[in-house]
């Protein structure tokens, strides 16, 4: 959610509603954001310094906070964007929303993410790759060796998409 909302505040300005906004016309199929949590998210980042909210007056109502990077913010992007903070994979739909703003700002940068992320899936597969004797267990096992597998064709599809194919 950080790398999320500094993304989007990286591509200018906004206050809460209008950044929701962004959010779902940009990554609306990746990515659901409800607005206690972004607001919760917006004070969080706020406190930790990395962005700035300015009351602003609106026509017809009450004011807004308008939210701005601060340099110490457009850091913290920039380390998330490329790589030089942890990346929580488990997070659903990260992964996709990391690959929108390295298209965004760093699309050289995106074969050597795809290629990260394969190689993190081909280690997943390697622990799930020894079967189960209980039967639950092997049903998850088997589940979610599906679910890697799948992830690794979809990357596959990705890179032919973007034009990262390597030769392998």
């Amino acid at each position: 959610m950080e790398g999320l909302i500094l993304g989007m505040l990286q591509l200018g300005p906004a206050h809460g509603y209008a950044l929701r906004e962004r959010i779902r016309a940009e990554l609306g199929p990746a990515w659901r954001v409800g607005t206690s949590q972004l607001y919760a998210s917006l004070r969080r980042l706020e406190e930790g310094g990395f962005v700035r909210g300015t009351p602003e007056e609106a026509a017809g109502g009450p004011p807004r906070v308008v939210y701005a990077l601060t340099p110490a913010g457009e850091e913290r992007f920039g380390a998330w964007l490329h790589g030089r903070l942890p990346f929580r994979r488990r997070e659903r739909g990260a992964h996709l929303v990391r690959l929108y703003f390295l298209l965004r700002f760093a699309p050289g940068e995106v074969g050597a993410f795809l290629e990260g992320e394969r190689a993190a899936l081909a280690r997943r597969r390697a622990r799930l790759l020894t079967p189960e004797e209980d039967p639950f267990r092997e049903a998850v096992r088997r589940f979610r060796l599906l679910q890697v597998e799948g992830g690794l064709r979809w990357l596959a599809e990705v890179e032919e998409l973007f034009g990262q194919k390597e030769e392998r």
